[in-house]
C-alpha cells in the first residue's frame, strides 16, 4: 500500500548561533522525515552543496514562503524553487489572519478580501506555467469568518482555479470543523496535510495590539484529533506529505516532539 511521507515545520532555532542547522535536519532524518518546510535556509551560502547535503540525509526541501501583498519577487521565487527542486511555494497568513493575530485591529472587509484574492490566483496562475504549485496555509479564521454567507476558505476556491491548500487540520479542528469533512468537501484542492493536534484548551498570548486566543497545542496523535482518519482521507485523496507541526511544546523537547509525532504517524500504518 502506498503511504503518505513524513515532513516537518518549525523544529528550526534559525537565530541560535550555537545550532547547526544541518547537524540538526540530519537527526530529524534519522527518526524518519523526509521533507522540511524551510526551504529558504538553503539560500544562504552556497544553494547547490546545501542542497547536496541536506539530500545526502535523506531529506529534501518542501516549499518557499511568499507573503501576500509584500515585496515579493516572483520571478526570483521561481528561479530559487527550480535551483532547489522545490515545486511549491506557500502564503502562510493572509488579511484575515492578521486580523485574528492581532497584527491589524480592523477586520478586513469584503473588497480587500476580494483585492486578496486576485492577487492570489494571479501569482497561482503565473507559478503553475512553470511547473509551481501556490498553496494557501489556513487557520480557523478562515472557516469561522465568512462573507456574503460564504466561509472565507471556501470563497478563496470559488474564486481561483490554480490555487491549492496546504491544509491545517488542527486548525480546522480548533474551529469546531471535522477535518475528515472538510479535506472531502476541498478534495483535489488539497496539496499537502500540517498534523497537528490540540488539547481543548487555550492560552492567551499577549500582543503589542492586544490579546490573542491561541489552541493549547499537544504533540500530533495525542489530543483531540483523529490522526488515523485525516491521513486515511489524505491518502484517498492522493496527498504525498504529512507535515508536523506544533507551534510550542510542553512537557517534550522539540526532537522528542517530533519523534512521537513521527512515531503516532507510522504507528497508524499509513505514513512511511
Amino acid at each position: 500500500m502506498k503511504k503518505m511521507k513524513a515532513g516537518f515545520i518549525g523544529f528550526m532555532p534559525f537565530g541560535d548561533p550555537d545550532v547547526d542547522l544541518y547537524e540538526l535536519l540530519k537527526s530529524y532524518g534519522e527518526i524518519g522525515y523526509r521533507g522540511f518546510e524551510a526551504g529558504a535556509i538553503l539560500l544562504r551560502g552556497n544553494p547547490s552543496e546545501n542542497l547536496k547535503r541536506v539530500q545526502s540525509f535523506g531529506m529534501k526541501p518542501l516549499t518557499l514562503g511568499y507573503r501576500i501583498g509584500g515585496d515579493n519577487s516572483v520571478d526570483e521565487l521561481i528561479k530559487n524553487a527550480k535551483m532547489l527542486g522545490i515545486d511549491r511555494v506557500t502564503t502562510f497568513v493572509g488579511v484575515a489572519g492578521a486580523y485574528r493575530f492581532k497584527d491589524r485591529l480592523e477586520p478586513p472587509t469584503y473588497d480587500e478580501i476580494m483585492r486578496e484574492i486576485e492577487e492570489i490566483e494571479g501569482v497561482s496562475k503565473r507559478l503553475a506555467e512553470e511547473g509551481i504549485t501556490f498553496a494557501f496555509h489556513n487557520h480557523d479564521v478562515e472557516l469561522e469568518m465568512s462573507f456574503k454567507g460564504v466561509p472565507l476558505l471556501y470563497l478563496m476556491l470559488a474564486h481561483t482555479e490554480h490555487l491549492k491548500i496546504e491544509l491545517d487540520v488542527g486548525w480546522v479542528k480548533f474551529a469546531g470543523k471535522d477535518p475528515a469533512v472538510v479535506m472531502k468537501d476541498i478534495g483535489d484542492r488539497i496539496c499537502a496535510l500540517h498534523i497537528k493536534d490540540i488539547t481543548g484548551g487555550t492560552i492567551i498570548q499577549e500582543k503589542p495590539k492586544g490579546q490573542v486566543t491561541m489552541p493549547e497545542f499537544t504533540t500530533p496523535g495525542t489530543g483531540l484529533l483523529n490522526m488515523k482518519d485525516c491521513l486515511s482521507v489524505g491518502l484517498e485523496l492522493g496527498i504525498e506529505w504529512a507535515i508536523v507541526e506544533q507551534d510550542y511544546q510542553y512537557n517534550l523537547s522539540q526532537k522528542e516532539t517530533l519523534t512521537a509525532a513521527y512515531l503516532n504517524m507510522k504507528e497508524t500504518g499509513l505514513v512511511e
